[in-house]
């Protein structure tokens, strides 16, 4: 099924100051509120900030502490990917200091002035974190006022997104939605929730989010629409097709309008529902629909833009699913290339639209360009997480598999080799992964026709997992076989 959601770090509310009070208004990438004039923050300054704090962290990789590592590589990760897009990572943080700048002026002459200078610093110089911190210290100050607080815990919220917290964020921002229920701050607790694997709390906002668009806004506006399609979005993930059905449907339809505009948000939105389609079997319809949501981004965004190669490999995969693999593969190298070209070969979508690439490949038979593929696939995958990432290794036995399925028997070896290397420096020798990647390297070296060198290793991992599982385990059981077999 083609992906639905959107990334936690793009979601954007700006703020604009009423007669009557604070009202938060959802906007897209486009339309962000702009920051207040003779802020001096520059976008060559942002950059200069963020590349800064990309060295910092990268420099204390090497020595921070394990359970630090995987907070560390997710921002890394958020740094490169607002490098990869610098206007946008602009746009977005003129939108966030403005916010804060407006916040500042309610404070002013009150210690929670410093800190929200100090955030606005920490802003400046890319480093989400130490920005983060001091709007929590402004938060604690502002605990007495509802609507303050809810204001400085949302800012809160969007700096633990920015940085990949996704648990965080969403605490944040529905302790923001609880002390002031607009519809900003109910849109970013139900949406939030949802990111973060909470189905039931962003459920519980579904309703309340539903109708604070239509009375703050009324119904079939644009945050009406934005409104539907999260909502809708969050149904299908839990399971309720029908109910998510019928809210993209309406949310399709309030984002055409009256006059038939067709835009990103749009394209959006029949991807959307073409997933909800898709899952319920009605492939027809839901073709019909992401060929839709191609051409609108084409149309708006051009040829080259990541939404793009989403809405195409949404595609591809619906054909390869119904038995057209010829008009899939050319969708699947345009997505793969729009990737690689936009976001270069370090960044994790370019590694998993090559990984898919390479996984059609072999399923139609094509072994030769398969394993390139694969190869491809993963010289990206290393530069993307790095040995300290707790998904490269796994990642690894992984390629391995697949390298050796393909015929690239010496380039598996080494992978396998690696992973039990870095399974024991990283586990220990006494795990049962460090057991299982043994076994799967035994079982290359036999299927290789080298008995000899297998055996020791069928006796490792048996010890190994023996030990671990015991010794009526299944796969302590297969080892047993494994090692038979091979004649130890």
């Amino acid at each position: 099924m083609g992906r639905t959601g959107t990334a936690a770090a793009g979601v954007a509310l700006a703020v604009a100051l009423a007669a009557g009070g604070w009202v938060w208004v959802a906007r897209d990438g486009a339309g962000q509120a702009e920051a207040q004039a003779g802020s001096g923050l520059t976008q060559e300054a942002l950059v200069a900030g963020k590349q800064a704090r990309l060295a910092a962290l990268t420099s204390t990789l090497e020595t921070a502490a394990p359970e630090a590592k995987p907070a560390i590589l997710q921002e890394m990760a958020l740094l490169r990917a607002d490098l990869a897009d610098p206007a946008a990572a602009f746009a977005n943080a003129q939108a966030m200091r403005g916010r804060i700048e407006a916040l500042s002026d309610l404070y002013r002459g009150t210690p929670a002035e410093a800190q929200i200078a100090t955030a606005l610093a920490a802003l400046a110089a890319g480093d989400s974190a130490a920005a983060e911190a001091a709007m929590a210290e402004v938060r604690i100050m502002a605990e007495g006022e509802a609507a303050r607080a809810a204001r400085v815990a949302f800012a809160a919220g969007e700096m633990a997104a920015s940085r990949g917290a996704m648990v965080e964020a969403a605490r944040a921002f529905i302790r923001a939605a609880a002390l002031d229920p607009t519809y900003g701050n109910l849109l970013a607790a139900e949406r939030q929730a949802r990111l973060a694997g909470d189905l039931a709390t962003a459920q519980a906002y579904a309703m309340p989010l539903l109708s604070a668009a239509v009375r703050q806004f009324g119904q079939g506006s644009a945050p009406h629409g934005e409104a539907l399609s999260d909502v809708g979005q969050t149904l299908l993930a839990a399971g309720r097709t029908a109910d998510a059905e019928k809210l993209l449907r309406e949310a399709v339809a309030v984002s055409r309008g009256p006059n038939g505009a067709r835009d990103a948000e749009y394209a959006k939105r029949l991807n959307n529902l073409g997933a909800v389609l898709r899952s319920a079997g009605r492939v027809a319809e839901a073709e019909a629909l992401y060929r839709e949501a191609v051409e609108v981004d084409r149309q708006v965004l051009g040829e080259t833009r990541p939404d793009v190669a989403l809405r195409l490999a949404n595609l591809a995969e619906l054909l390869v699913a119904t038995g057209r693999p010829a008009e899939a593969e050319p969708l699947l190298r345009r997505a793969a290339g729009i990737s690689l070209g936009l976001l270069g070969d370090a960044h994790p979508d370019t590694a998993a639209r090559l990984g898919a690439l390479a996984a059609f490949l072999e399923a139609q038979g094509a072994t030769d360009a398969a394993g390139q593929a694969w190869l491809d696939a993963l010289a990206v995958s290393r530069r993307a997480y790095g040995p300290a990432h707790p998904e490269y290794i796994p990642r690894l036995a992984q390629f391995a598999d697949r390298l050796r399925a393909t015929g690239k028997g010496p380039e598996a070896e080494a992978l396998y080799r690696e992973v039990i290397e870095g399974l024991a420096a990283g586990q220990g020798r006494t795990s049962a992964d460090y057991g299982r990647a043994l076994n799967n390297l035994g079982q290359y070296l036999v299927a290789e026709g080298r008995k000899d060198e297998a055996v020791p290793l069928y006796q490792e991992a048996l010890g190994v997992l023996t030990a671990a599982l015991g010794a009526g385990d299944a796969q302590v059981k297969t080892v047993q076989a494994n090692l038979a077999a091979a004649g130890g």
